[in-house]
């Protein structure tokens, strides 16, 4: 006979071995009928998307401990099989993750972690492109349906090349860097990682998901993680957590501007005498096609595509300007008022004047690494993707960051809610698609030299097809608070052969140190000569 605490034991363990088993195991796709399709056939994965587990924190089966609550492996088949060096690396990671971890200093998570990060993402379907964007630091990735990844580039989130397997989006992930963690644990992976991701709708609420692990430098044989991703139902749209403005706004590296920075719903906003509260201009007319455009099955205009926009040197003055030792020579893109000009009121002449000097240059949040704001997210230099995924248009911007716009008319958010990016509600009016972005933040300059907006900000664009390759772009802004009178700017969007890349502008950023030592030296002046 077995003695009873021998045989509790057993069961006990028997217990843990099922539940292993459970957690690890992918559940059979059940597919067919009952899954939303897309019109082309495809199950339809559009929607928003969130982990309910703790891989995030540690892939293995883990107790709590500080800043890391407890939960049970996603790992197949036992632990990670590290190579024996390999497991003192992963042991020294987790000891020094506090700093060592590249999340906690806000860079890039990389793939497979941005997938599993507790925060909600939502993805978009066309037949050539699926697009994911995520809430932590508006990170995207793409993942191209066809073509080949480029050569001897490598990635902070890798290349993303997609095909389906009857019922299930296979995507082949490659070309990656060695500056990522699989979790906050220190689990790693060498720059030879290569990735084999599953996505299989089981029913029109989850998605079973398995990443296949290869990594030769790093491990001693190929292993799998599985987990599921639930549809997100009580939010109907992304916000935004931008994770380096979060902490060094708390640290005070990134300074409250009071004049622009939205102040809180319970603050009362004094429009000054200045503005004058006469309606925006007709927009004006765009060049005309010159000939067919291209359409979608639904009869729209096809904007989609990589793009470049012709800014004009927007990013170093909106008006027509000279070149000096900073900043090159523009063309000017201001289309009214009339005489070329920003309307600025008084104090933001004079506002502008002291952020377009050397020490103001830290101030500038895209030197922080901090996404662009609209408009000048479209004229800042660097390729953009635009998607029309069904529903939305959807501008992926190649300096890591996105701009979803809803076409079903929903209303913008709450005044309370204010976003670097504000809140985009698209329409179609003829064939000229119409963005109005409210809800914006206040923290963003319009370009390097200063030129300024606030939280008062509305902007109406407007983004006409001329050509094959050439996307007419217009922008009208109203802002009360820094202007006399609205204002418009237009320029064309020209299509690129080439795919967009990656730039990881925070991880790579050398230069806000010396701009940094460049302001502080010109604050110790004015307080020495006090």
């Amino acid at each position: 006979m077995v003695p009873s605490t021998t045989l509790r034991s057993l069961l006990i363990l028997l217990g843990i071995a099922v539940l292993a088993a459970t957690s690890c195991s992918r559940a059979p796709a059940v597919t067919g009928a009952s899954i939303p399709r897309t019109a082309d056939g495809k199950p339809n994965l559009q929607g928003i998307w969130q982990v309910r587990n703790r891989a995030s924190y540690d892939l293995e089966g883990h107790v709590a401990r500080l800043g890391m609550p407890a939960g049970t492996s996603v790992v197949q088949g036992g632990p990670i099989p590290y190579q024996p060096w390999a497991a003192m690396k992963r042991a020294e990671n987790a000891a020094a993750r506090p700093t060592a971890d590249p999340v906690a200093g806000c860079h890039l998570a990389g793939v497979p972690r941005i997938m599993y990060m507790e925060f909600p993402f939502q993805i978009f379907q066309t037949p050539e492109h699926i697009a994911m964007t995520f809430e932590w630091s508006l990170v995207h990735r793409r993942i191209a349906m066809n073509g080949a990844p480029p050569d001897g580039i490598d990635f902070w989130m890798g290349d993303s090349r997609g095909r389906w397997d009857g019922d299930t989006l296979v995507v082949d992930v490659r070309n990656h860097n060695d500056k990522t963690w699989f979790d906050m644990a220190g689990n790693f992976h060498s720059e030879a990682l290569q990735l084999v991701e599953r996505y299989t709708l089981t029913d029109a609420d989850t998605i079973d998901y398995e990443v296949r692990v290869e990594d030769p430098k790093v491990f001693t044989r190929p292993w799998t993680m599985a987990m599921r991703l639930h549809r997100v139902t009580d939010e109907a749209r992304l916000f935004e957590y931008q994770c380096h403005s979060e902490d060094e706004e708390a640290s005070g590296a990134f300074e409250r501007d009071p004049k622009t920075w939205y102040p809180g719903p319970s603050v009362a906003v004094t429009i000054p005498a200045e503005w004058k509260d006469e309606p925006s201009p007709a927009p004006r007319p765009a060049p005309a096609p010159k000939g067919a455009i291209k359409r979608l099955p639904d009869g729209k205009p096809d904007l989609q595509g990589f793009f470049l926009s012709d800014g004009g040197g927007a990013n170093y003055g909106l008006g027509k300007h000279e070149r000096d030792f900073l900043t090159p020579e523009g063309r000017g893109v201001i289309v009214d008022p009339p005489d070329l000009q920003l309307p600025l009121q008084a104090w933001a002449k004079a506002e502008a004047a002291s952020r377009n000097t050397p020490e103001r240059g830290y101030d500038d949040p895209t030197a922080h690494c901090f996404v662009a704001g609209v408009p000048r997210s479209m004229y800042v230099p660097g390729y953009m993707q635009i998607l029309q995924p069904p529903g939305y248009v959807v501008i992926l911007h190649e300096r890591m960051s996105w701009r979803i716009v809803p076409l079903d008319g929903r209303p913008h958010l709450p005044d309370e809610f204010r976003l670097w990016q504000g809140d985009s509600v698209g329409r179609w009016e003829g064939d000229t698609l119409v963005i109005e972005t409210t809800n914006l933040n206040g923290k963003t300059w319009l370009n390097e030299v200063g030129e300024i907006v606030s939280h008062a900000e509305r902007v109406v664009e407007r983004l006409t097809l001329l050509d094959a390759d050439t996307i007419h772009y217009e922008a009208t802004v109203r802002d009360p608070l820094v202007y006399t009178r609205p204002w418009t700017i237009a320029f064309p969007i020209r299509r690129q052969k080439d795919e967009m890349l990656e730039v990881a502008c925070l991880e790579g950023n050398d230069d806000l140190q010396h701009l940094k030592e460049i302001r502080d030296q010109a604050r110790a002046k004015k307080r020495g000569g006090r």
